[in-house]
């Protein structure tokens, strides 16, 4: 808590602000309001999620000499992402990510511009992407495989993020356009990647931030890589071929190459960080846990004894109940951003256009009053209607946001995780050797696992 002499000095310059909110519960600021506490060690979403068990649903706090709200309470959180949403946007995320991404790019589309043409035209939303979809098991399980298959062979202990980070890189190139990608593609990625997070991170204005050297060159590569290789799809069309990238050409006659190409490319920053992120969580509590494990291992090992179908890949039930539990204790995107567009009331108060509005799904996640052992990794509560009482984009269950504007490509997300920790858990044993906490950063806005090691060791 702020001492008496930092408290004072914010209610003198800014006391009549804060008589405005007087009604919210908040902790006490002091002269640069409540910013220490996203500022210090405590990690934000931890932050979001303590607010959330200390104030309730709704949290006022000051950043400097400006209101912000921190919300956990799901009926406030609908309005914000579903019933009230044109009255909402994601702020500066636009800005932050323009340089790496694009404006082909519907996630950072404004609601009230042209994000509404950009999902319909989206061709994770098209009549047919069930189909591709569904021919996707089968590619990405292979790559999968030999991604695993060189791990266990090297004998060596891994830092795990980027590994998997690596292996989903390649698995989304596969079901995006037919086979993985050079080296230097995924370093220019990574490159861009960095550019972005160092722009998402800053607390100064965007035009001091430095982009890392070589940006501009490595943007104009990644790029270019995929116009050249629908260029080349172009030229010498696959008939049979199931990658989004022939899928497209084939359904999609109306778009230009570049616009298809900046689908294909831009799935990668869409998903790669968060579903990487997502397996270390899985198979990191998973080891804490032999009876799931063991669990899972049976089930996985019967899917890779036969066809890889979705079909078959539905039908394992545990393997669907690890994946979503692990997307409950550990959701890699934690705290969702949003600004009203104009001044605004909500949650009984008048909030001025621009307000930060921070919601966070770890605290309801693991809210006792919802979940029976909350901080306890149970894939058995998903079974018998688990997902129907909790689906994907509810109240206590959101970990790829809520309301239409919710992950464009949720489908395919759950469809590569399972695809992933089947086909791993069959051919490995992932030893973790940190167990409980793993340190966390954060990158690209999503959640990072730091310095979780493993080593792949043949079933």
């Amino acid at each position: 808590m702020p001492n008496p002499l930092s408290r004072g000095l914010f209610n003198l310059f800014f006391g009549s602000r804060r008589r405005a909110f007087a009604s919210l519960p908040g902790p006490v600021p002091g002269i640069l309001g409540n910013a220490g506490d996203f500022l210090g060690g405590e990690k934000p979403w931890n932050v979001c999620a303590r607010y959330g068990r200390e104030y309730g649903g709704v949290t006022l706090v000051w950043l400097g000499p400006k209101p912000a709200l921190v919300l956990n309470d799901p009926t406030l959180i609908e309005q914000v992402l579903d019933s009230r949403r044109m009255e909402f946007e994601k702020g500066s995320l636009h800005e932050q990510l323009k340089p790496t991404t694009t404006e082909h790019s519907i996630f950072i589309a404004n609601l009230n511009g042209d994000w509404a043409t950009k999902r319909q035209q989206d061709p994770f939303v098209q009549s047919w992407s069930p189909r591709w979809l569904a021919a996707q098991v089968a590619p990405m399980q292979a790559v999968i495989t030999e991604a695993v298959n060189a791990l266990i062979a090297s004998g060596k202990t891994v830092d795990l993020a980027p590994v998997l980070r690596r292996l989903t890189f390649d698995a989304f190139a596969v079901a995006g356009m037919g086979e993985k990608t050079p080296d230097s593609v995924y370093e220019d990625f990574m490159l861009l990647a960095k550019g972005a997070d160092a722009r998402l991170q800053s607390n100064l204005p965007l035009r001091f931030v430095s982009l890392p050297k070589g940006f501009e060159a490595a943007r104009e590569r990644f790029y270019r890589f995929f116009e050249e290789r629908l260029g080349a799809l172009r030229r010498s069309p696959k008939p049979e071929a199931t990658d989004l990238m022939s899928w497209m050409l084939r359904e999609m006659p109306g778009f230009d190459d570049k616009w298809l190409a900046r689908h294909v490319a831009l799935m990668f920053y869409g998903g790669v960080f968060s579903s990487s992120t997502t397996l270390v969580g899985a198979f990191h509590q998973v080891q804490k846990h032999p009876g799931a494990e063991a669990r899972l291992v049976t089930e996985a090992a019967t899917f890779a004894g036969g066809p890889p179908t979705l079909e078959r890949l539905n039908d394992a039930r545990w393997l669907e109940a690890v994946t979503l539990e692990a997307l409950r204790i550990l959701p890699a995107v934690r705290v969702f951003i949003r600004t009203p567009v104009k001044d605004v009331q909500f949650a009984g108060v008048t909030l001025p256009a621009g307000t930060t509005l921070m919601i966070s799904n770890q605290h309801l996640h693991r809210d006792p009053t919802h979940w029976p052992n909350p901080d306890s990794f149970e894939p058995e509560r998903w079974l018998d209607g688990g997902l129907a009482r909790d689906p994907i984009g509810s109240g206590h269950f959101f970990p790829f946001g809520r309301g239409p504007r919710m992950c464009v490509a949720t489908d395919f997300a759950m469809v590569f995780l399972r695809t992933a920790i089947a086909t791993i858990a069959a051919r490995a044993r992932v030893q973790v050797a940190s167990t409980e906490p793993f340190e966390e950063g954060f990158f690209f806005g999503v959640v990072l696992p730091t310095n979780v090691h493993a080593k792949f060791i043949a079933r």
